[in-house]
């Protein structure tokens, strides 16, 4: 604005006219959607490090799959658990499993069938998916245990 377009100063003799907007509320509003962009900026963040396995590295969770057979080669269906904490799954028809959510380090995963199981020490590394590989057992390892090839 130029010098000569200025309000006159006997204007305000008597202060501020009424009816001037708020300063303040304006304030508020751009910090509101700040806020609010900061917010869902966030969201978004997360759920890109859960999608592309970000969030497991940092929470120090790993994967672990596997299939199953029995003496035959047909995929058998079982209970498979990690020792030490509440994860299991169950082997679908074609004997594959998935257990997620696994936290890194040392683990014993217990694969079960017919009241019969076997343990198998593995290294869950965070971020990442342990393949166990083929696991087959013999009829005869209802009693004496399974066997593994990685």
């Amino acid at each position: 604005m130029a010098f000569e377009e200025s309000p006159d100063l006997k204007l305000y003799k008597d202060g501020l006219p009424a009816g001037l907007p708020d300063p303040s509320r304006k304030q508020r509003r751009i910090w509101a959607v700040i806020i609010g962009l900061a917010i869902v900026s966030l969201l978004l963040m997360i759920l890109n490090m859960a999608q592309d396995g970000t969030l497991a590295i940092l929470a120090g969770t790993g994967e672990i799959t596997g299939i199953i057979y029995d003496d035959l080669g047909n995929p058998s269906e079982a209970e498979i658990f990690v020792f030490g904490t509440n994860l299991s799954a169950r082997s679908d028809q074609n004997g594959y499993f998935q257990l997620k959510g696994v936290p890194a380090g040392e683990q014993v995963v217990i694969i079960a069938y017919r009241n019969s199981g076997h343990e198998h020490a593995i290294h869950v590394t965070a971020g990442q998916t342990i393949d166990m590989g083929k696991i087959h057992f013999q009829t005869e390892d209802f009693l004496n245990g399974w066997s593994h090839t990685p």
